[in-house]
């Protein structure tokens, strides 16, 4: 008696395609609306539940790989096109796994990171979901799961996630890879928007893998073989659009980086030399009053140099190029706490040494202070505040108390060209008493 037989017509065939849907913790709405998306459709707790080969599609939170008792194991079949969206905090965990992979795709992370990158080259209608679906609560993160692959062997054969949208670094935040030659799995996130939106994309997709299986599109007349000129004339005015935008987005975002590199230099340098105004004491703070009053065209020597080295006398001698023969000693003193009174009767020493040296008076003296180095300037009160006798008198006698604060925000317009330089000495050499920085 022969063993074989004539296969007969498959009898009680439901229509396709065919949805299964796993997992999604209490969020039943979510799963009603995702079972009205196909023909046939079924929610399940176990895939014992159903003959795989019967189905086409599966829209899970669940791993693919299942342990069901101890060492029985068992796996979601090739054939199945899945879309995974993971759960909450999903830094960790295996999403696929087969012995003839020697590796798997699972979930990676955390990943800090604000900024995002697009892809080019998507689908039309997986390029609009990524934009209107995926971006929104991208962008608003500052921390993301990511999906990857990971390898056992050098021979592994774990295929590659082709990413919807990355981090700057590449990193995948959602895409898709090839289950088999007719089937794929789509990897979302746990707060992607419009998921039932995505099921409807990813069959009218899944029409090129498996035709018979996912037949017809719902959306067939936006094919370009089944448009009219004047519509492929404005779609292809649409996709222009679309890659300019891209383009100009690529293009600021490459200008900001750039800017963002100069600015890092800028305050780099800025910490170094004029900002030191307002942090630094001793040396570094003379050199960087010595740079301020340059940058304003003084002539600045450092009369330390020239001095013994047990011979205190004033730091600076400045002199102004538009007053031949005019003078002024400066001594600067950086104080943690607030300045002193101590450095204004220093100058009645050094007028008697500079006098006694040069057979000449100086013309004004300045006592160039930082006080309070260790607070933000804004909160900081004004040098010798409360000594306002002793500020009027080394005013009279041709004296002048600089906060570097002060210092700083006319070196600043300086800069800007805000101030001309001349106007920036004439404002130094006619103050007396307190220098404050006029409203320019």
């Amino acid at each position: 008696m022969s063993n074989r037989y004539d296969a007969g017509a498959i009898i009680n065939a439901n229509p396709r395609p065919r949805l299964l849907v796993s997992g999604f913790p209490e969020n039943e709405n979510l799963v009603n609306e995702i079972l009205k998306t196909c023909p046939t459709s079924k929610r399940v707790d176990s895939f014992r539940d159903v003959r795989q080969a019967e189905w086409d599609v599966l829209v899970t939170t669940d791993s693919l790989v299942r342990s069901v008792q101890y060492l029985d194991t068992w796996v979601l079949e090739p054939h199945l096109c899945v879309i995974y969206v993971a759960l909450p905090n999903s830094h960790y965990g295996t999403i696929e796994r087969r012995n003839e992979w020697k590796g798997e795709v699972g979930n990676k992370g955390p990943k800090i990171s604000q900024e995002i990158r697009r892809v080019r080259g998507l689908p039309e209608r997986v390029a609009t979901l990524v934009h209107e679906k995926l971006e929104p609560v991208l962008t608003k993160r500052k921390n993301h799961s990511l999906f990857g692959n990971s390898y056992t062997a050098a021979d592994s054969t774990v295929p590659d996630i082709e990413p919807f949208i990355t981090t700057p670094d590449g990193d995948i935040l959602a895409g898709r890879y090839k289950r088999s030659e007719s089937s794929e799995a789509w990897l979302l996130p746990h707060d992607v928007l419009g998921l039932v939106d995505w099921v409807k994309a990813a069959l009218a997709e899944w029409n090129s893998l498996a035709p018979d299986r996912f037949p017809g599109l719902p959306d067939w007349s936006r094919q370009p073989q089944w448009m009219t000129g004047e519509e492929r004339r404005i779609s292809a005015g649409i996709a222009e659009i679309e890659e300019q935008r891209i383009r100009v987005l690529e293009e600021l975002a490459a200008r900001e980086n750039k800017l963002k590199e100069q600015l890092s230099s800028a305050t780099e340098r800025a910490d170094k030399c004029e900002r030191s105004l307002l942090t630094a004491q001793s040396d570094v703070l003379k050199s960087a009053v010595i740079a301020a009053l340059e940058a304003m065209g003084f002539e600045v020597t450092d009369a330390d140099k020239d001095a013994a080295s047990d011979d205190h006398l004033e730091d600076l001698h400045i002199k102004d190029p538009d007053r031949p023969g005019w003078i002024a000693l400066g001594e600067v003193k950086g104080y943690s706490r607030g300045a002193k009174t101590e450095g204004i009767t220093q100058f009645l020493r050094f007028n008697m040494r500079y006098t006694a040296r040069t057979k000449q008076n100086p013309d004004a003296n300045w006592y160039i202070v930082n006080q309070f180095l260790n607070r933000d300037p804004s909160t900081r009160q004004m040098a010798l505040h409360g000594k306002e006798e002793d500020v009027a008198a080394f005013g009279e006698a041709n004296g002048l108390v600089v906060d570097t604060v002060a210092l700083f925000h006319l070196f600043a317009r300086v800069q800007d060209g805000a101030v001309p330089p001349q106007e920036a000495r004439k404002l130094l050499v006619q103050s007396t008493g307190r220098f404050t920085l006029p409203d320019l």
